[in-house]
């Protein structure tokens, strides 16, 4: 195997454009290795943010891929080595040194700055990722039982993700939740797209739900979202909200969306919350207690501090790592 893509960085489009070309070149291959594409998109951004311009070159050899980005402005390189020696690799570039198995930074005699990653098939093959996972809920303040339905587990290398809010509270929103927890646990689907449908046909003639499904890898999130829950990716210094669509599950026909985000949650956290959680409450950036505590503790303080107390209200957090 032996290909390149080298495509010239100077503007939000250029970026599509290679993601688009090396997407064709990997599927060529058949590669599947999300890393490549998340790495190459940080480095074109970091292009556009210090350099200005400049190219991306992805090298996909027998045994490792090599991305090498490169600016072309002769001041750009002095405003990323000062961001290097300040915090080492930096906000930015942490993606980028968590994700590849090799990284070179060089700051060449003219002013510019080059970037080598490298992937190695064969260490990349060895890691093993998991996902340290943490819930809060609690029910409505005038009653016992709880409508809300949150769980999660491991499907063929892979991570299922629910939260389900059924419409109402109490005894007889429990009494639903208690069928889809009892679905989803006996499900053996591994599509997303069969499983609502299976939700969508239990729960006609109920009150009713919102959903939440996603299936987590190494490096991507697929997932569907029907009704009011609302999710976020969080990065070190950014925030990214996931999209929805409106419906009621059981309730009104819905033609169900699967959206994919190609993001490493070995280096960012997903959060999801039912519609208990006030609408006021949206992460940000500086919430960093959100992403340095342990995820349960971080779920309980948002049930604690943002809930309503007329509603169930529940939090999912999910954090990824990688184990022996």
């Amino acid at each position: 195997m032996s290909d390149v893509v080298k495509v010239d960085i100077a503007s939000e489009a250029d970026i599509f454009i290679m993601e688009y070309k090396l997407k064709k070149c990997m599927q060529k291959y058949y590669l599947d290795l999300p890393s490549i594409l998340l790495v190459a998109r940080e480095l074109a951004t970091n292009i556009l943010k210090y350099g200005g311009k400049g190219f991306v070159e992805t090298e996909l050899k027998r045994d490792k891929v090599v991305v090498l980005a490169e600016d072309v402005s002769k001041n750009s390189g002095n405003d990323i080595e000062q961001k290097i020696k300040k915090r080492g690799l930096g906000v930015d570039l942490e993606i980028v040194r968590n994700n590849s198995d090799e990284l070179k930074i060089e700051r060449k005699e003219d002013g510019r700055t080059s970037i080598r990653a490298v992937f190695l098939f064969s260490r990349n093959k060895r890691r093993n990722f998991i996902l340290q996972f943490g819930t809060a809920s609690r029910p409505h303040y005038l009653e016992e039982k709880n409508g809300d339905v949150c769980l999660y587990k491991e499907v063929n290398g892979r991570y299922f993700l629910f939260v389900a809010d059924v419409l109402g509270h109490g005894s007889r929103a429990r009494e639903v939740a208690e069928l889809i927890e009892g679905y989803i646990k006996g499900s053996r689907e591994e599509y997303l797209e069969k499983i609502y449908a299976g939700l969508e046909r239990l729960a006609r003639g109920t009150r009713g739900c919102v959903v939440f499904a996603a299936l987590v890898s190494k490096y991507e999130i697929e997932y569907l979202n029907v009704g009011n829950i609302r999710g976020w990716i969080l990065f070190p210094d950014s925030i990214k909200k996931l999209r929805e669509i409106p419906g009621v599950v059981g309730r009104m026909s819905v033609k169900v969306k699967i959206f994919k985000e190609p993001v490493s949650l070995l280096h960012s956290t997903l959060l999801v919350c039912t519609d208990g959680i006030k609408r006021r409450f949206i992460p940000t950036p500086e919430m960093k207690w959100i992403r340095t505590l342990n995820p349960r503790d971080a779920a309980e303080k948002i049930v604690r501090d943002f809930s309503i107390k007329e509603d169930d209200a529940t939090v999912m957090i999910a954090r990824g790592g990688i184990g022996p």
